[in-house]
Formats: structure tokens, sequence, C-alpha cells
């Protein structure tokens, strides 16, 4: 830890020490009630959560990380001799034990050199299994040292970001700020607008706005798409230029403190094709049935009840590409989405209660392929629903009607 450097932080930190005190306390309680020792944790989403580290590379190598145990406060942090200042300017990372570097040397035999030596390496231990960074054969790797080392590993992947699904009051007030930043970023790019400007452009002017808002660039990039590509789907800009008489398609997320919230508005450079209007008018109200249905303690498939029948009794349905949405919240690049979704895709998605702190976006987004509508191939709108004592608050106050420009 180089002091001199930690004793100039002098900028904004997301959140007060007690914040992130209270987080550690959660993760211990639920490794009790889980009957775990400890647990390493390396996903970048989740090191950010508890301490407030925020690298930009986790590689397929990376073992990055902090433990966390069942019977203490005390944590201890990994991490390169490179992240030395990155580190010593993270006020909420205060034991770390340096992987050092050069051939042959071994991330894992630091972890479990270090877990070993403070008689941590016994009991049962969970693991993140599953996730971007490092490669699964590195986690292989280290759960077999870890149980050659006396100790049995679970799987915990989810462990972490089931305890992020429901923000914290002080967290709330972070997504809220999220939003306004957002929507700033998202009426900047609706007036740049023009013919002539190019996709590359756009993007330009929605994130730089963010940064002047005193956001930071999301955990994917912006998706957008004019004219033939307003249908397409995570699609980067290209350098396409807009057209007079162009639908256009942007969507990101609104990023603060590494909070998301996302946000996504068609635009019509020009009068647009009426049916494409119709649409986005008729979808807009998906939204107020929603908030109108929906309350605390509901399960959450009631959206994607509520969202089915209405967009089917307008006749939307043909052209659905998805209406839907999952939980969104605190993450790192590459991905933003969390693993809970309205109607749940996998067998460890099993449905639960609304609670007030869960934010999660909705969608409705439609294809139109198979006919020749003026101005594009189809067009969409996300909001963003945090969920208060009162009901959902729609983050957004942008409108979701196709905007004409």
């Amino acid at each position: 830890m180089q002091q001199q450097y930690r004793d100039q932080v002098d900028w904004e930190q997301a959140f007060p020490p007690e914040e992130y005190q209270e987080r550690i306390t959660k993760v211990r309680s639920e490794l009790a009630r889980q009957g775990l020792d400890g647990i390493y944790i390396n996903s970048g989403a989740n090191l950010t959560y508890l301490t407030a580290y925020d690298m930009i590379w986790y590689n397929q190598r990376s073992l990055t990380g902090i433990f966390v145990r069942a019977d203490s406060n005390d944590t201890i942090f990994f991490d390169e001799m490179g992240h030395r200042t990155l580190v010593s300017t993270t006020p909420e990372i205060r034991d770390i034990v340096w992987f050092e570097q050069g051939p042959g040397v071994s991330q894992i035999e630091f972890i479990v050199g270090a877990l070993k030596s403070r008689g941590l390496l016994k009991g049962t231990i969970g693991l993140e299994k599953v996730g971007y960074s490092p490669h699964a054969t590195i986690m292989d790797e280290l759960q077999a040292a870890v149980e050659a080392g006396g100790a049995r590993v679970v799987d915990t992947s989810t462990l972490v970001e089931d305890i992020r699904l429901v923000k914290s009051p002080r967290e709330i007030e972070t997504v809220r700020r999220a939003a306004e930043i957002g929507d700033k970023a998202m009426a900047a790019g609706r007036d740049a607008l023009r013919p002539g400007i190019s996709e590359t452009a756009i993007e330009g002017v929605v994130m730089g706005t963010m940064m002047k808002e005193g956001g930071t660039y999301p955990s994917i990039r912006t998706m957008l798409g004019s004219g033939p590509r307003s249908g397409t789907h995570h699609s980067p800009p290209t350098l396409r230029k807009v057209r007079q008489g162009d639908l256009v398609f942007i969507d990101f997320c609104g990023c603060y403190h590494r909070y998301h919230v996302n946000v996504n508005r068609t635009f019509s450079v020009g009068e647009p094709d009426p049916r494409y209007a119709d649409m986005m008018d008729e979808s807009a109200v998906c939204v107020d049935k929603i908030v109108e249905a929906v309350k605390p303690g509901d399960p959450l498939t009631k959206v994607q009840e509520v969202a089915d029948e209405y967009i089917d009794s307008v006749g939307l349905r043909k052209y659905v590409w998805f209406v839907g949405g999952y939980s969104t919240g605190i993450s790192v690049p590459p991905d933003w989405v969390g693993r809970t979704f309205f109607r749940p895709f996998r067998r460890d998605q099993p449905d639960r209660n609304f609670e007030p702190g869960m934010l999660l976006n909705f969608e409705n987004q439609f294809d139109v392929f198979d006919e020749v509508w003026r101005g594009g191939s189809g067009a969409a709108y996300i909001e963003s629903f945090l969920m208060t004592e009162n009901g959902i608050e729609v983050l957004s106050k942008l409108p979701r009607n196709l905007v004409v420009v």
C-alpha cells in the first residue's frame, strides 16, 4: 500500500465507508446462512460493489479478488503489483496481498499460500466459477489448489449478485443520478440529429455529454442504428450518415459510479411513416399498464404477464422482437445485464417477488422485416423501473413515443 497516494485522495467517492461495511456484512450473513466459511470474489462488478475498486482489464488469467470470511469483518484483497497506485487510491481496500510477476509465477499459489498461512484454508469456501474473467480453466485450477489445501469448494457465482439485486437508500440516490445523466445524454443525441451526421458522431455527442455530467462510459457500447439499421439489435454505431426521413435508434445506459440505468429511444428525422408513429404510441401505453398493475410484493413475472396481455390486445405481437426486461445496477465491461429477468430464462432463475430497491429495465423492441415501412426496419424504447414502497417509479422523464426531430 502506497500511503502517500492514499493521503492525496481528494475526489468524490461513490459511498461512505459505512456503506461498504454494510455490504460486507450482508455477504457474511449469506455465507453463514449457506454454511460457508469464506468466499473468494473475483467478479469485477462484485469487487466494485464491495470496495469501489474499478479496473479496466480483467483478462483471461486475472485472479484479482477479495476474500470475505463468515467469522470476521476482516477481508483480504489480492492484486498484481502493477496496480499499486490503483489499490492505494481505493480507500476501502485495507489488507492487500500482492501477486508478484515473473516467468512461472502463479497467482493461485499466492492466494492459496496467503489463506493457508492465516488459517483460512479450511471448511467450505465459495468460488465464483461462472464469469467473464478469468478463463474457466483458471477457476478449475484454483478450485483444485484450494481443495488440495484442505477446504471444500462450492460454486457461489450468484451469491453476491443476488444480494446486489435490492439497492440500499444510498444506491437508490446514485441510480436516480444515473438516470438524470442518461436523460441529458439522450436529449443531446436527439438534438444533434440532422441529415449528414454519422452514427459515430451521434455516439460522440451522447457519451461526451455523459462524461461532462459526471458520468462514465457504460459496460456495453452504445447500440445505435439509423435508416435500414433502425431495427438492428446489439449493433454499434457505424460510419453511416443519417438521411432525411430516417428512423434513428439509440440505446445505452446512464452510468454514474458504475451504476447503470438503461434508456432507449427512437427518433425520426422528419415526418415518419405513420405506422411507426402509431406503433410507438400504442406500445408506450404498455408501461402505464404495468405501473398501474404491479406493486411491491407482486412476483416479477407479473410485469411480463401484464405486458404480454397488453401487446397482444393492440395487435403488435407479430412485430415483437423482445418484450421484457432484466435486472441492472452496478456493472463493469463487458456486460450490464443482470441474471434476473421478468421471464426467467434458466432453471437457476426462479421467480421472486418485488421488493423496494429493485431496479430492472423494461423493453419494447419491434422489427418490421416482412413489410416495407418508410424510414427504417424497426423501432423501440427501453425504460428502467425502480420499485419503491409506493410502486414502480419510471426513471426516465423523456417521452417514449416516436419523437420527430
